[in-house]
């Protein structure tokens, strides 16, 4: 994908491109940036005073979405791997407007989101790009489809999804099964509310009232249980246990540890380690 694809409404390039606004006006397009792998992306954009300066990060599995002048940048990854997928803002009105009936739709930026949906359609484009330049029939059908989910999922006038002031068990469950695959990761509490669409002001108070417990004193328990576990089973070594549970360091685990069982990693498996009998 060492070229961008060209089509009225569509904009493809590989996301290690050094050039990311796809249009002459870019005020008129929205970039959907879909990492890979370990890829780290930095969006920023500076408006001139401390007001309108906005950055994000994001990393697999979420995806984000960031006006067409954002600044890109990467983390250490020498190799970044991923999507920029530029999508013209009329298109995506015209759609939401035929397809939902909506008057006006608009897609709010500087949105850090997981979303299956758009993985699994960047994935296709990268498999279209692999090959000869796709067919702009294809881009058009793409273009259709990505501008109805983006009116669907993220328009102002559509989503009313964050009017509750708690969280469904449906809701819970999605955040549980989350923590439970990605625990030895840096999860952040703007990962685990893009997982539902919801601010992180918003999904924080929901998510308290639903648990009786903060988000991230939530997590640190999930850590914290998941350390005991493999502490009372087997015998990793304590930075090993440490990292596994999502530890940036064996010094952090055991201040967090003390505080929460009253005593140090070590301590507490030499006093309920049982060893497995040959």
């Amino acid at each position: 994908m060492s070229r961008p694809s060209e089509f009225l409404y569509l904009h493809c390039h590989s996301i290690d491109a050094s050039r990311t606004d796809c249009a002459v006006e870019s005020t008129q397009w929205i970039l959907c940036v879909i990492p890979a792998d370990r890829t780290t992306v930095h969006a920023s954009a500076d408006g001139g005073s401390a007001c309108s300066f906005h950055s994000i990060r994001v990393s697999a599995p979420f995806i984000a979405l960031v006006p067409a002048w954002a600044r890109i940048e990467f983390g250490n990854d020498a190799d970044p791997r991923g999507l920029v997928v530029a999508l013209n803002s009329a298109k995506l009105r015209e759609t939401a407007r035929k397809t939902l009936g909506t008057k006006s739709c608009e897609i709010p930026c500087w949105v850090t989101a997981w979303d299956p949906f758009l993985r699994e359609a960047a994935d296709m484009l990268m498999t279209l790009h692999s090959g000869i330049s796709p067919n702009p029939m294809c881009l058009a059908a793409f273009a259709d489809v990505i501008s109805l989910h983006l009116a669907c999922r993220y328009g102002r006038n559509a989503d009313k999804r964050e009017v509750g002031t708690s969280l469904s068990e449906t809701k819970l469950g999605v955040v549980e099964h989350f923590i439970h695959e990605h625990i030895a990761e840096n999860i952040q509490i703007v990962h685990l509310a893009g997982l539902l669409h919801m601010s992180p002001s918003h999904f924080a108070h929901a998510f308290k009232n639903a648990t009786g417990l903060a988000p991230h004193f939530y997590l640190t328990t999930k850590r914290l249980k998941f350390a005991q576990l493999m502490l009372f089973e087997g015998s990793l070594p304590l930075v090993d246990v440490a990292a596994r549970a999502g530890f940036q360091t064996q010094q952090h685990f055991t201040e967090v540890f003390h505080r929460y069982a009253g005593c140090t990693p070590r301590a507490f498996r030499l006093a309920h380690h049982r060893p497995t009998i040959g």
